[in-house]
């Protein structure tokens, strides 16, 4: 979130060395009670000296739902905003009170009931009358009582207006197509009701052999959700949560104040005792969903919602595929097409993202398997991301995942680049998820910093930094600020090294910034398939698939929709659409297609050379078709691809721009992307805890430019016919390079690592001293194990270590530290050698005489130690503290 300033008279060089917000870390200002305005001078000048570029204001559950958009809270935001102006902080409006947008912290439904939401529910069986009971929110219980009690008045879950929609009586075996299928919804009603389950009676008997089918409308009467089919209920929202802030924001808006941000809009998704068929979750429904099915799919809509549920012949997939089209465009005009057009009448930036249910993973329904998306905005990524202005997109913990690679390709399809990539981190050694990670280290942050802009990521917003810490000894998740999605980052004992993350990382996505990516792979994002065959289909397995297996022979790829393929042009054998080329395109088990189109779009890619090869199951409807589908492909394998069926097709690519090959086992991740003046940009990143070794060629020869990430230096091109990087653990190399029309100067080298002589190197084992915290006593301590395991288990925070440190001979001496959880920060004599947050942790300490020196090390570990004493979250053991292997004094070679 930021402006991205382009055209030809930018300065990459300057962005990459002084980073606009735009590439800088953002993050969330968990906002527990409201603030005073002392409270907002010292955070916000905080987080502005740590590196952070754009603040979002977000409320918790911690606050009082009265509180939020009071007056004093309205208050407070703008005299917040006024200091971030101050201080060249960009903020931005996020949307709501915790989150799922739309619910203005209950105000949008607040007297006007008709716009809580409502959903559809069925039943299927052989009797006349039924039921629909025993209704639940499997997805907010499972967030505990706190999520229930903000989304429903009261904690209770009740409806009304329970209205018979559709009844369809149908054999209670195979149905061979519609026509044997009897809409009797006129002939049947709702006999009796309460707020927790309805009774609906046919007038009639069902014959032997047959089924009723009842879907069945209810309005919920205590949900703070909205009904996101409504446009009225995005005005509305819009009328009692935005407009307020705005108005309060005066003059403030657009700047600083230049985006508003949505999270997550989506109704519940409701269970109940007889749900059944090929839907997981109930639908929302209004008035104008029938007549948009209807016309979207040419058959009436009681029949069409049969098919969702169960085979109704051979247009079942096609009858499915047009209904949650017009379900999901619907949807995105009713909400994000009125806050657009809201957000641009303000001159505002209108981003945020969806639910993603491959949140964390690369499979595409790999995250949140309890849901079916195909009810929420969450599955037509490509259609969604045309109503923001600026992408944006949710990940879960510090793993590579799909996010970040589908967002900057529905970016790209719809003629931007890279998007916004929300982290936060859920508990993985406890069930309660929202009590986070306080375990949490700045190298494993930076790590997937990095690992996000290579994967198509501009900027890190982190979830989040913490007006407080929370209460001791209170386990309570949400309510405890402690215990809602920690960490709180500024509130680790690392926090102080923050900058160091946050200039590094900046500059490496401003250096990928002015590059195109080289992307050999498109892979099709199988949207029809995705809503006719539900989030179960082998398709969702195939895409995570792919992209392990492309990424892990370091092949980089995007995704495409069907309209991307239609507008696309064919040159050379390369298919070439939203500014990227092909040179093959991959079918993850694509068993419908949208339209005809797409198929003579391959069929042109093939027959000029182009590689199209699909996976699993077969293409059996193209919706626009009269008659079945024919598969399209070079090749097609009926089965999940493996590493042999990759390394063929990458094999039978052609190849442009520079080489890279690996010297060792492992490989570094790596973004290799091109100018249009025939420069080329890579970015190296080594993520493990072993040095790695590449080998860079381009032609007969390349100029060769190192731009620092560290210090924003660009050190001028050199000429080399071959380059070896050498990458130590956790280091990261920006190159810039061009094939040269000079005389090659030979084989260069690039590592960080100065040349030591080993073999004189000195273990400082005994000596040392230490003391938890300044004004702490000091104490002899071992080097050899963690202070956790030496009397200091809850501490968390900055110990000092100390030692007389005698040198016996003059030489350039470094300091090693092979060992240290998490930060470190070295004094000699009291003078500040360096800081580092991460690997490797070497220091050099300058020429240095015989004689006697002070040697201090300040470590930070993480909060972990103190934050989860007396809960069920701290695990077996204290985490590990300080340092754990004695440090070495090692000579440069003479």
């Amino acid at each position: 979130m930021g402006q991205i300033a382009t055209g030809q008279d930018i300065d990459h060089r300057d962005v990459f060395e002084n980073p606009t917000a735009a590439f800088r870390p953002s993050a969330y200002w968990f906002w527990h009670s409201i603030p005073t305005e002392e409270v907002c001078h010292a955070q916000l000048g905080d987080f502005k000296r740590k590196g952070i570029g754009t603040i979002l204001i977000q409320a918790r559950l911690a606050m009082s739902r009265n509180d939020y958009l009071s007056p004093a809270y309205l208050d407070a935001y703008r005299v917040a905003a006024a200091i971030a102006g101050q201080l060249g902080l960009k903020l931005g409006i996020y949307d709501d009170y915790n989150w799922i947008s739309g619910q203005a912290g209950g105000r949008t439904v607040a007297g006007r009931d008709d716009l809580r939401e409502c959903h559809l529910f069925w039943s299927s069986s052989g009797d006349a009358r039924g039921e629909i009971s025993g209704i639940h929110p499997p997805f907010a219980r499972t967030m505990g009582a706190d999520i229930v009690e903000w989304q429903y008045e009261g904690s209770v879950i009740e409806w009304c207006q329970w209205t018979v929609e559709a009844a369809l009586l149908h054999s209670s075996g195979g149905i061979n197509g519609l026509d044997q299928v009897v809409d009797v919804t006129a002939r049947t009603s709702i006999v009796e009701s309460n707020g927790v389950s309805c009774t609906y009676a046919f007038d009639g008997v069902p014959g032997e052999g047959q089924m009723l089918t009842v879907f069945v409308s209810a309005r919920s009467t205590t949900s703070r959700l909205i009904n996101y089919l409504l446009p009225q209920a995005a005005e509305r929202f819009i009328a009692v949560g935005l407009d307020p802030l705005v108005e309060a924001l005066g003059n403030l808006v657009p700047d600083p104040v230049g985006f508003v941000f949505y999270d997550q809009p989506a109704a519940g998704f409701y269970k109940w005792d007889q749900i059944s068929g090929s839907l997981g979750n109930s639908l929302l429904f209004a008035p104008s969903l029938p007549g948009a099915v209807s016309l979207g799919t040419d058959e009436t809509f009681a029949k069409t919602l049969l098919a969702l549920l169960r085979d109704v012949g051979p247009e079942t997939l096609r009858l499915r595929a047009r209904f949650y089209d017009a379900y999901s465009a619907l949807m995105n005009e009713a909400f994000s097409g009125t806050l657009r057009r809201w957000a641009k009448g303000k001159g505002i930036t209108f981003t945020g993202h969806e639910i993603l249910p491959h949140i964390g993973s690369w499979s595409l329904n790999g995250g949140f398997t309890s849901i079916d998306p195909r009810v929420a905005l969450a599955v037509d990524f490509f259609g969604i991301d045309a109503h923001r202005h600026e992408t944006a997109v949710d990940s879960n913990n510090f793993v590579a995942q799909l996010a970040p690679k589908l967002g900057d390709s529905v970016a790209r399809s719809n003629g931007r680049s890279r998007c916004v990539v929300e982290t936060y981190a859920s508990a993985e050694r406890t069930p309660v998820r929202a009590a986070g990670q306080w375990e949490l280290t700045l190298e494993t942050m930076r790590a997937q910093a990095i690992r996000l802009y290579c994967l198509g990521a501009r900027q890190f917003l982190w979830h989040g930094v913490y007006q407080t810490d929370g209460r001791d000894d209170d386990p309570t998740p949400f309510d405890n600020p402690r215990f809602d999605f920690g960490p709180g980052i500024n509130f680790e004992p690392w926090w102080d090294y923050h900058d160091l993350f946050a200039q590094e990382t900046a500059r490496i996505s401003a250096f990928i910034e002015p590059a195109t990516p080289r992307t050999p792979v498109a892979i099709l994002y199988p949207l029809q398939t995705a809503f006719a065959e539900g989030p179960r289909h082998s398709h969702a397995t195939h895409i995570g698939v792919w992209c392990e297996w492309l990424l892990a022979q370091r092949c980089d790829f995007m995704f495409v929709s069907e309209a991307d393929l239609a507008k696309a042009r064919i040159e050379s054998g390369r298919v070439l659409v939203s500014g990227l080329a092909f040179d093959a395109v991959i079918l993850p088990s694509v068993t419908v297609l949208e339209t005809e189109t797409t198929l003579r779009a391959l069929d042109a890619f093939s027959a000029a050379g182009g590689i199209v090869w699909s996976f699993g199951d077969r293409l059996s409807t193209v919706c626009d078709a009269a008659a079945p589908a024919s598969g399209v492909t070079s090749m097609h394998i009926d089965r999940m691809p493996g590493i042999n069926d990759i390394e063929a097709l990458l094999a039978g690519l052609p190849h442009f721009g520079p080489v890279i090959a690996s010297k060792t086992a492992e490989r570094p991740w790596q973004w290799v992307g091109y100018e249009a003046d025939g420069w080329w940009r890579i970015v190296l990143f080594n993520d493990g805890a072993m040095p790695l070794v590449s080998e860079i060629s381009f032609g007969d020869g390349f100029d060769c430019e190192v731009w620092s990430a560290t210090t924003g230096k660009v050190e001028e091109a050199a000429v080399f016919n071959r380059l070896t990087v050498t990458l130590d653990p956790q280091e990261a190399r920006c190159i810039r390079l061009r094939v040269t029309a000079q005389e090659p100067a030979g084989e260069g080298r690039l590592t960080a690592r100065p040349s030591l002589d080993v073999a004189r190197a000195i273990p400082l084992v005994d000596g040392w001293s230490f003391a938890p915290g300044t004004g702490a006593a000091f104490v002899p301590i071992s080097v050899g194990t963690g202070w956790e395991t030496q009397g200091f288990a809850d501490f968390s925070g900055t110990g000092i270590y100390r030692l007389v440190l005698e040198i016996g001979e003059e030489a350039v001496w470094f300091l090693d530290l092979p060992e240290v959880a998490t930060v470190v920060a070295v004094h000699l004599d009291g003078r500040l050698i360096d800081r580092r947050g991460w690997r490797p942790y070497r220091f050099a300490l300058g020429r240095l005489l015989p004689g006697i020196y002070s040697l201090e090390l300040r470590v930070a570990n993480t909060a972990a130690n103190r934050y989860y004493t007396n809960t069920p979250y701290l695990g077996d053991t204290a985490d590990k503290s300080g340092l754990s292997a004695a440090p070495k004094l090692i000579p440069l070679t003479h």
